[in-house]
């Protein structure tokens, strides 16, 4: 049966200074491209400019959203080479990957300027390069709503219980469309939910507030509402809960970030209580968290970078003691041994980051990926001989459905045939592409490995403090600190050996306890 052809589209862009690549030119070359391929060209975008630095290119701006598009009917691109793109060597690699994250393959009919093998780690790189764009932009829309709250305006979300939202019209974006933000105004339920916490603030029970007022909530409902204090204060505050962890709970173990961290603009809307009685409802419920603080300290999952992975040589954890310390003491003594954080932090981290540009832990790495990348002589063996069964009984069955009277069944047992062979032949496709993947792999050099290293550091370094705990806890197994002679050993998950003495000139010395 005839296999059935793929949709593509097809991208244009002048050159004043090749006579080759006019716009007709590459429009017949990428034809030839698609009829080789058995494709079929559904759409055409066309910039007729002569600099391809400009990303505002009316045709590839079009592009851009076709590609994002849920309609897009199309899973093939085609373009005459990377310059198309930019003139940047690298564009067309990076554009390429971005592609292929979406469903799109993307076909430059002038071979690439690229080794396949550079590809592969190009892609490596691209892979966790898209990590740290994901963070940086997440900031970036952070910093955006932070300013949406400092207008006084919320940042999402429904009205709190004793709240309506009122939404506003603040202009119009391109297409004419309002923009609309909201803010908060009383609702009828403001006057019960003003007595309770004014209740709270003075201190009467929970339970007791509850009952003397017949509250139809629960329990749970109410403690939110005390932790919303400030918003009943008359302030929009942002940026208090913590994002869910994928494995169960919140990141950072905890379902509230510190009162430090969030954002308040004050007297953005009527309040409910006061400041002083939202404070001190807040530090009411603070005060029953310290017991939950130390709890976390012993587990290893404090905010301190180095907990969970900072170990004394007989297993004995350092834990952060909530003042800016790491702490060692055995069971049942006073005192123990304490080191300051910072000092600490600094010196492990600088020993990293000059081990991971040493040739040792490159060659160490270098070694690890291709292990990891060994591969098979044809993994995809068994499931081509599966599609020939298929293809098989697919050709006895078309016979068959040719002799009856009424081919319906026949078709559709066809059908279902076709469908499980398509099935395994995206499976075949996907299984070769990440075997050529580990095979290119399996030729890495230490230097492409050392460049990698070397683009990651430099952008791991832009990053929040809090995401190097999410980078040392993958590079690292423990860290062994010898409380008397202060020496530290890394573990680092790849084989070499350091060994840092921290009572060196790098400045960590044992404190008196506090």
């Amino acid at each position: 049966m005839t296999k059935p052809k793929q949709n593509a589209v097809i991208y244009l862009r002048s050159s004043k200074d090749r006579s080759d690549v006019s716009i007709a030119a590459q429009r017949r070359k990428l034809n030839e491209v698609a009829t080789e391929r058995g494709l079929t060209i559904v759409n055409e975008y066309t910039d007729a400019v002569e600099s391809a630095k400009s990303a505002h290119r009316p045709g590839f701006q079009a592009l851009l959203r076709d590609i994002d598009s849920p309609r897009r009917n199309w899973t093939i691109l085609l373009m005459h080479d990377h310059s198309r793109l930019s003139r940047e060597q690298f564009i067309g690699p990076v554009f390429r990957y971005e592609a292929r994250r979406k469903g799109i393959d993307v076909i430059f009919a002038t071979a690439p300027e690229m080794d396949t093998v550079s590809k592969v780690v190009l892609d490596a790189v691209m892979e966790s390069m898209s990590v740290v764009h994901s963070l940086l932009s997440k900031q970036k829309g952070i910093d955006g709503m932070k300013e949406n709250v400092h207008q006084g305006y919320r940042a999402g979300g429904r009205a709190p219980r004793g709240y309506k939202l009122k939404h506003i019209e603040t202009g119009t974006i391109r297409d004419g469309a309002p923009v609309t933000k909201s803010v908060l105004e009383p609702s009828e339920d403001a006057p019960l939910i003003a007595r309770y916490l004014k209740a709270r603030a003075a201190g009467v029970p929970r339970a007791k507030v509850i009952r003397d007022l017949s509250i139809p909530w629960s329990a749970s409902s109410m403690i939110d509402m005390e932790w919303s204090a400030l918003t009943y204060a008359g302030s929009t505050v942002w940026n208090v809960r913590n994002e869910t962890d994928p494995a169960g709970g919140y990141k950072g173990k905890s379902k509230r970030k510190p009162r430090s961290e969030w954002v308040v603009k004050e007297n953005t809307h009527p309040a409910l209580i006061t400041s002083v009685e939202a404070y001190r409802l807040l530090e009411a419920l603070e005060s029953g968290l310290i017991g939950k603080a130390v709890s976390e300290a012993k587990s290893g999952n404090s905010s301190y970078l180095l907990t969970g992975l900072l170990k004394a040589p007989d297993g004995r954890d350092w834990l952060g003691d909530g003042k800016r310390h790491y702490r060692l003491k055995a069971l049942g003594e006073a005192k123990g041994r304490w080191l300051r954080m910072k000092d600490v932090d600094e010196a492990v981290t600088g020993k990293l980051m000059e081990d991971i540009h040493s040739d040792a832990f490159v060659s160490a790495l270098t070694a690890e990926a291709k292990r990891l990348n060994a591969v098979e002589n044809d993994p995809a063996k068994d499931l081509r001989q599966q599609i020939n069964t298929f293809t098989a009984q697919i050709s006895k069955a078309s016979d068959l459905a040719l002799q009856l009277e009424d081919p319906g069944p026949m078709m559709r047992k066809i059908n279902e045939l076709e469908a499980k062979r398509k099935l395994l032949q995206e499976e075949v496709a996907r299984t070769e592409k990440d075997h050529q993947a580990r095979l290119m792999m399996s030729q890495v050099t230490d230097e492409m490995v050392r460049n990698v290293l070397k683009t990651l550091s430099k952008n791991f370094e832009e990053l929040p403090r809090e995401k190097w705990k999410e980078l040392i806890q993958g590079l690292v197994e423990k860290i062994e600190l010898d409380p008397e002679s202060l020496g530290c050993q890394i573990h680092y998950r790849v084989a070499i050996t350091n060994r840092l003495c921290m009572a060196s000139p790098r400045g960590v010395e044992p404190l008196s306890p506090p």
